[in-house]
């Protein structure tokens, strides 16, 4: 059942190209971030209401300042990193580089984790890299010009930001007291209302306010499935399966979101996807189902 949430969860992630495909070119990085947050912390109040509250004042200190390093990481920092090195690099190097999320995840979880590392294991997480890179385009599509380290190391670091994100989603759970519950939904809402604090001063210096005004409804509507949706279901279901599965196994479905961006793509935006792209998602694919057959508890 782990798994059945990662996918959905990931799938739900890889959407996210088409909420931001209506909106990027209106607002800013960090009012984008801020109002898609705003619309995932009123959902998550909505649905949760009292239980949420009534959670917050139950969470150890162990639990809160994961909670933090969760919005920190996941949100904040992540789009520091990655906005500051597209100045640097074009958007295909960057995403060959996030490519690595999947293996920087699964050397986080033998770091931080501890996990059991199995032969399967890494044979899994290095075709879901090698998969992740074709759907990226690299090394066919991709030529690399005018390229510049200092961006390749931003966008590095964000990828290490993702992946902490999602290692802490692994870690909140394991360490957790036996009297403490902490619902996916709760635990999304939390850290959506925890980066929407974070994301504030820097979407006030963008003085995004003529901007917002100008945003079209198709734009209001993408900002609702972007939060809502991208955010805080997508989010639930991440911690829902980070809850019954391996971080081992996380960081190989992670390899889900760039395959289901890339199909919404083609699908929705009605974009081209060449044969190294559809190779790539099959390997992605083949990864998961190598580590999802093993008969530890993954």
């Amino acid at each position: 059942m782990g798994r059945l949430y990662l996918t959905i969860a990931f799938i739900l992630a890889g959407s996210s190209v088409i909420a931001a495909s209506f909106i990027s070119a209106y607002l800013p990085t960090f009012t984008t971030t801020f109002l898609s947050l705003v619309f995932a912390s009123l959902t998550a109040v909505l649905f949760c209401g009292k239980n949420m509250y009534d959670t917050a004042k139950s969470l150890s200190r162990k639990t809160w300042t994961v909670i933090l390093l969760q919005a920190m990481f996941g949100s904040f920092l992540f789009r520091v990193f990655l906005t500051t090195g597209l100045q640097y690099i074009g958007a295909a190097e960057a995403g060959i580089i996030t490519g690595a999320t999947p293996a920087i995840t699964a050397l986080l979880t033998w770091l931080m984790l501890h996990e059991y590392l199995s032969l399967r294991t890494v044979t899994g997480v290095l075709i879901a890299f090698a998969g992740v890179l074709l759907v990226q385009g690299f090394p066919f599509e991709t030529a690399f010009e005018n390229f510049q380290p200092i961006g390749a190391i931003y966008v590095l670091c964000a990828a290490v930001c993702e992946s902490l994100f999602t290692t802490f989603s692994r870690k909140i759970h394991m360490y957790a007291k036996g009297d403490e519950i902490l619902p996916p939904l709760v635990h999304a809402g939390l850290v959506s209302i925890c980066a929407m604090v974070l994301c504030l001063i820097p979407a006030l210096l963008e003085q995004p306010w003529a901007a917002i005004a100008a945003l079209p409804v198709s734009g209001w509507i993408a900002f609702v499935w972007y939060g809502s949706i991208v955010t805080i279901v997508a989010f639930a279901f991440m911690f829902a399966g980070a809850k019954r599965c391996n971080g081992y196994t996380i960081a190989a479905f992670a390899g889900i979101i760039p395959i289901s961006s890339t199909l919404f793509s083609v699908t929705i935006l009605k974009e081209s996807i060449s044969k190294y792209q559809a190779a790539g998602c099959v390997l992605v694919v083949f990864a998961t189902l190598i580590i999802s057959s093993q008969k530890k508890a993954a």
